[in-house]
């Protein structure tokens, strides 16, 4: 399991490669490919590993040819997914 530190310092590099698009781009999305590997290895409930696969899929589509360099609107929404997933990786306690 991740400690919340390496959750979110995952999620600040996540970002670092978000900024970095949009566009073709295959090293980045490569990048945080690996990066979503590592979270959904180390994923201790469904909430966050369902986090992870919206964010594959709004990433797959940032660092494609189809986004806008001026689709602040794409990059608002994975912004807000990451912030969702860092928001939720621990299991609330009942």
């Amino acid at each position: 399991m991740l400690t919340r530190e390496e959750v979110v310092r995952t999620c600040d590099e996540l970002h670092a490669c978000i900024e970095q698009g949009p566009g073709e781009n295959p090293g980045v999305l490569a990048r945080t490919l690996g990066l979503l590997r590592h979270l959904r290895e180390h994923a201790a409930w469904d909430y966050p590993l369902g986090r992870l696969r919206e964010l594959e899929v709004q990433l797959a589509r940032w660092f494609s040819p189809a986004v806008r360099a001026d689709d602040a609107d794409a990059r608002r929404k994975l912004l807000e997914e990451v912030a969702r997933l860092e928001d939720a990786w621990e299991r609330p306690r009942a």
